[in-house]
């Protein structure tokens, strides 16, 4: 979503744990923001996860006791003075999080191109023996990247050494994208990410806000709405025109995954094109839970909040830099098949 002058909201802390399952709340206090940057005083943690797991109380890094499913345990927090970024000098686990069972078995023929298998407890994700996949960012280096509309011109988020980068705003105000080098039209999208942590006095659209735009035209996104009524703003909505199906994210400090079967617009050939079909988000499913299914987007201006106009043929993704410390890892795409 786009605020023309939005903040990070009363400051925030980032971590890169993972825990499974939902947990309670988390405060912060004495903090503040200027600019581009998010100063961070104190931190004061909630209780931790509801698996055994158990929050850190010096870095405000939610960990898990437990070993098995999809959970990363990360320990060795520091705080970046700069941007309030919690970073974490090793980590453990996959790069997966949230619930997901052992076993997986194929879907319905006919369900798409995006090879979608269901768990044993009913979630669903991209069959991870896939080929062809095309990763985008694998936590080593920011190539890849550029700022909005300006190839070549390397993006300035902040790579944290543990397999994670996090936003670093702008400074200029106002949300804006980085896009990916390559481009896209028909994706499967494969994105984990993080929102950092907030005082409780933060709410809304000011918690962890950010968005993953196919063709940097559509947004799906991301936002700490863990606990609210689902809305056309909130976690797992394509922003502005659909609300999630289920509220799937999780809190504060958690690893999320998106995954995202996306049909581009179809244009003819006149001069100038035409569209002829509009865009459509198959099916995307946030931490194993399907949040859309079959919405069409048309939007009058042919893209959701801080977009870019939908036009003809492949567009870079888009990952969107709304002045929140939201962090991203394990990002990859798969062109599919239909």
């Amino acid at each position: 979503m786009h605020i023309a002058g939005a903040d990070g909201g009363g400051g925030a802390t980032t971590g890169t744990g993972a825990q499974t399952g939902g947990s309670t709340g988390t405060s912060s206090d004495s903090s503040s923001t200027g600019g581009g940057g998010t100063t961070t005083g104190t931190t004061t943690t909630g209780t931790g996860a509801s698996t055994g797991g158990a929050t850190d109380g010096t870095t405000g890094v939610a960990t898990d006791s437990t070993t098995g499913n999809d959970t990363t345990t990360t320990t060795g927090g520091t705080t970046d003075s700069t941007t309030g970024t919690t970073t974490t000098d090793t980590t453990t686990g996959d790069a997966g999080a949230g619930p997901s069972g052992d076993a997986s078995v194929p879907t319905a023929s006919g369900d798409g191109g995006c090879n979608w298998v269901q768990n044993a407890d009913g979630t669903w994700m991209f069959d991870p023996a896939s080929a062809n996949k095309i990763q985008l960012f694998d936590g080593s280096t920011l190539a890849g990247w550029h700022k909005e509309n300006q190839p070549g011109v390397p993006i300035q988020w902040k790579l944290n050494g543990d397999g994670t980068m996090t936003v670093v705003p702008s400074g200029t105000g106002v949300a804006t994208l980085v896009q990916s080098d390559q481009t896209f039209s028909d994706l499967c999208v494969h994105v984990e990410y993080m929102t950092p942590m907030y005082p409780s006095s933060v709410t809304g659209q000011l918690r962890g806000n950010s968005g993953v735009y196919l063709k940097s035209a559509y947004e799906m996104q991301i936002l700490d709405s863990y606990g609210d009524p689902p809305d056309i703003n909130t976690c797992g909505a394509v922003y502005s025109i659909a609300k999630p199906l289920v509220v799937a994210c999780y809190m504060e400090l958690v690893w999320n995954t998106y995954e995202i079967e996306f049909k581009g617009s179809i244009w003819n050939s006149a001069t100038p094109p035409v569209k002829t079909q509009n865009a459509e988000f198959i099916k995307c499913a946030l931490n194993g839970q399907i949040v859309q299914q079959d919405v069409t987007v048309n939007p009058a201006a042919g893209y959701t909040p801080a977009g870019i106009p939908d036009a003809p043929g492949p567009q870079p993704l888009g990952l969107q830099d709304h002045l929140d410390l939201v962090s991203f890892r394990n990002i990859w795409v798969r062109v599919p098949q239909y």
